[in-house]
Parts: structure tokens; sequence; C-alpha cells
């Protein structure tokens, strides 16, 4: 357990979870390499997560459970006004899918982030189905990382071709 609480999703709260998170997880800090921040919102409470250099994410909270998220690119620039267009590359909009079913998966927010903290290594972590950094995984030959994590041990990686739910350890 990682001993921090954000299940009642007050504002207060959840700026307790973020320090505390940072505090125990955040960047340079812990295994998990994840920083969160609280950015204005007028619908909940929004949290953007800084995963090393690889990504960042944007997350609505409602209710203490991660409601929405969108991923892009560490250095894809987003404007404020719009925090929710789609990634201008492939990779991020599917991994943007994986995290929202990811957040459906994890109802404890705490998990949820530590399962998206495994994706520092995004760009080096060989799939454990085909053993590949690099697979074919779109019809217009775009090679693609593993964007899926197992949500039971975190650390897998999977390419969406190679996942199965025979994969996932329980």
């Amino acid at each position: 357990s990682s001993g921090i609480n954000a299940e009642y999703g007050g504002r207060s709260v959840i700026e307790s979870f973020v320090t505390q998170w940072n505090t125990k997880f955040g960047l340079g800090s812990s295994q998990y390499s994840l920083k969160l921040q609280i950015m204005p919102s007028h619908s909940g409470t929004m949290l953007k997560a800084i995963v090393g250099k690889v990504l960042k994410a944007c997350a609505v909270m409602q209710g203490g459970v991660v409601e929405r998220i969108i991923v892009h690119s560490f250095n894809e620039e987003t404007l404020n006004d719009n925090l929710w267009p789609p990634s201008k590359f492939t990779v991020f909009n599917r991994l943007t899918e994986v995290a929202n079913a990811a957040s459906l998966h994890f109802q404890n927010p705490s998990k949820f982030f530590i399962w998206l903290s495994y994706y520092q290594n995004l760009y080096s972590q060989p799939c454990a189905g085909c053993g590949k950094i690099l697979s074919d995984e779109t019809e217009k030959d775009k090679l693609m990382p593993p964007v899926r994590r197992d949500f039971a041990s975190m650390d897998k990686a999977f390419h969406l071709s190679c996942y199965t739910l025979e994969n996932e350890t329980f």
C-alpha cells in the first residue's frame, strides 16, 4: 500500500494527496519518478502528472478517483485554455486509451499514479510478449513501443497486439 489516501476527493484532500505524493514518490525521490501538480480547472480538480522526461498527463479528479485523463509527450505543447486536444503522436493517443481504462480499474488514485509511473521506460522496456521494443502496431506501418502495462504487476509491458488477458497477472 502506498500510504496515501485521496478517497473523498475534496480539494484540500487532493492538495494533501499531491503534497504527500511528491514527498514520497516525486521525481528523483523514489523508483516511481512521477511528479504531480494541481492545475486550475472549472470541473473537478485537475492534476498534471509528469513521468520523467517521457510524458505528461492531465487528469481530472472527481470524488477521489481519476475521472478522465489525456497523455501527451513530455515536450508536446498544449494550450492552457484547451488541455484536451489529442496528442499529435499515435503512441500517446494509444496510451491515453490505455490510461483511461486503467483509471476505471484502479479506484485508488495512488495505485493509478504508481501504475502510470512505470511508463518512465516507455521507449526502453521490451514487450513481455514478443521481447521486442518496437512493433508494427498500426495499418500505417508505424513502429510503436509497448504501450500497455499490466494492471496487476504494473511492471510488465506489452504491445497492444501482443497483449491478451492470459498475460495479466492476478
